[in-house]
């Protein structure tokens, strides 16, 4: 069963289609605690179309999904679903490492050939 987030909202697994023409449509699902699986799908951001189906039908769901990703749909993680959209939770930004110091050469190169014309230059 999916686990649930944010108040007891239920987490679904989203997948993602974008169009050619910049639009993109939502395909998600969960597992209900019965061992069902409500499906939902629409336009995205405007997720209006659900379905339930039967303990007995979850593993068809679950190959469903694969076929989605075989289509093109994207897998988006675990999202909530509010008012018609899909919200995925936010994660901590990883910490951009600070830029080192260049360390010293181990040996002074300017002492390489001292003294001498530079006429490879």
């Amino acid at each position: 069963m999916n686990a649930e987030r944010d108040n007891g909202a239920p987490t679904w697994t989203l997948f993602r289609y974008h169009n050619a023409d910049g639009t993109a449509k939502d395909w998600a699902y969960r597992r209900l605690p019965d061992g069902g699986v409500e499906v939902c799908w629409g336009r995205a951001g405007a997720v209006t179309q659900t379905r339930t189906y039967s303990p007995a039908e979850a593993r068809d769901i679950l190959r469903r999904a694969r076929d989605k990703e075989r289509k093109g749909y994207v897998p988006l993680g675990d999202a909530v679903l509010r008012h018609g959209a899909f919200e995925q939770p936010r994660t901590p930004a990883a910490s951009t490492p600070k830029p080192t110091k260049p360390s010293a050469p181990a040996v002074d190169l300017s002492q390489i050939a001292a003294g001498q014309d530079d006429f490879w230059f």
